[in-house]
């Protein structure tokens, strides 16, 4: 156990970046309570072997409830940033005092895994003075113990290969789509025809490069990668009906259950389960390697919003809007998307709710011209996007999307 808590301390090796944040020193107590763990781990490194770590890991775990509960009312938009951070700190000073009490390892570094998840899901990015760290201190937390977890399982037998539901798909010739091809155009065709026109487009040829096509096709990789990381899951046919939840479960749990043949039932009963809009490769760097940002992107945005999709076939997005452009890489699978333009918001009945205010109540597969009489001004353009193929889909232009098998995309919103 002290290799592992040596290397997460060496994360963060001055604990004055921690607790001497204005955010910090603006509340009192937290600080205080945080000086007191950190203290011992940082200062009289003997202290932590006695009943102070199981005492400060009760102090920690106190107050981390108490901001728990804060983060969860009202509306997020509100939450204090200064509770966001707190969050953050007490996530790291809990991953710590857990495994110096934790009996075994293998539960001790996966407990850890789960406190950086929730830390960076519910916290504030902390990026460190520090020249030799790449990423924000949980996610650098979380690297370090999914490494030495991977580390830990090297001699047990391997696992019988996952396999994926259906065929993976090659780009194919099918229905003529809605929407021009482009084979790979230069950065001034992509101007000229897509980006300054704002006219949607499917382009190929620009992601058959992607370590991505070859190796997450093979669940077994992404388990490797990214099975014991905690994510967020939607529940239901689409965010927009009566059905619809969030829970949080283990990445690897979630692609056994829902993207392998050797599955078992759905989770929660019949409702499809998704993992939909995730900064999956914020949380796992190692993802993100997989992958790389069109060229088309740096011409107006060097900090593009990467978004992960994954799911069974059956998972929609219902009929929407987003106010940035968007490149949707089809990495496995094929999705069926339906497209109209914004000149027929009005016809498209949005919701009246400010949050689904970007979500029309149309269905788009089936419109019902009696409850929604002015859909009939609205002419759809239809596609299907295969495995390869990409489709830039402008800003303000309303997209429903539905997965035809399983499938993994990777959308890139940029400005």
């Amino acid at each position: 156990m002290l290799p592992i808590i040596k290397e997460l301390l060496s994360v963060c090796t001055d604990k004055t970046q921690l607790i001497d944040s204005d955010h910090m020193k603006s509340n009192l107590l937290y600080r205080k309570v945080i000086l007191d763990v950190l203290d011992p781990l940082y200062e009289d490194k003997s202290a932590v072997f006695d009943n102070t770590a199981s005492t400060n890991l009760i102090k920690i775990g106190v107050l981390y409830d108490c901001i728990y509960n804060r983060l969860h009312t009202g509306q997020w938009s509100t939450v204090d940033e200064t509770d966001r951070k707190c969050f953050t700190v007490l996530s790291y000073a809990r991953i710590l005092y857990t495994l110096l009490v934790s009996k075994d390892l293998h539960c001790g570094v996966k407990d850890g895994i789960y406190l950086a998840d929730l830390g960076l899901m519910l916290g504030e990015k902390l990026r460190l003075n520090d020249k030799n760290i790449g990423n924000d201190l949980l996610t650098e937390c979380a690297s370090i113990l999914t490494r030495y977890l991977a580390d830990a399982n090297v001699t047990v037998p391997p696992s019988k290969r996952l396999r994926l539901d259906e065929k993976v798909e090659e780009v194919g010739l099918t229905e003529k789509p809605d929407v021009s091809i482009l084979e790979c155009p230069s950065l001034e065709v992509f101007g000229k025809q897509c980006y300054d026109p704002k006219q949607p487009a499917i382009i190929r040829g620009i992601i058959k490069d992607w370590p991505a096509m070859e190796l997450w096709h093979d669940p077994g990789y992404l388990l490797s990668i990214a099975g014991e990381r905690t994510v967020p899951i939607e529940l239901g046919s689409q965010y927009s009906n009566d059905d619809w939840s969030q829970k949080l479960m283990k990445f690897g749990e979630f692609v056994e259950q829902n993207i392998c043949t050797n599955s078992p039932s759905p989770l929660d009963g019949n409702r499809t389960a998704y993992l939909a809009q995730h900064d999956l490769f914020d949380q796992v760097p190692a993802l993100r390697r997989d992958i790389t940002v069109p060229d088309y992107i740096g011409r107006t945005d060097a900090n593009p919003r990467i978004k992960a999709w994954l799911g069974p076939k059956g998972t929609v997005s219902p009929l929407h809007t987003d106010p940035c452009h968007n490149l949707l890489c089809q990495v496995f699978g094929s999705k069926t998307i339906i497209l109209a333009r914004p000149e027929d918001t009005d016809n498209l009945y949005p919701h009246e709710h400010f949050i689904l205010s970007n979500t029309s109540q149309v269905d788009a597969r089936h419109p019902d011209y009696e409850r929604f009489p002015l859909v009939r001004q609205v002419r759809f353009h239809r596609l299907t996007l295969h495995r390869g193929e990409v489709l830039y889909i402008p800003p303000k232009w309303w997209h429903y999307v539905e997965s035809l098998s399983p499938s993994f995309s990777v959308s890139f919103w940029f400005e």
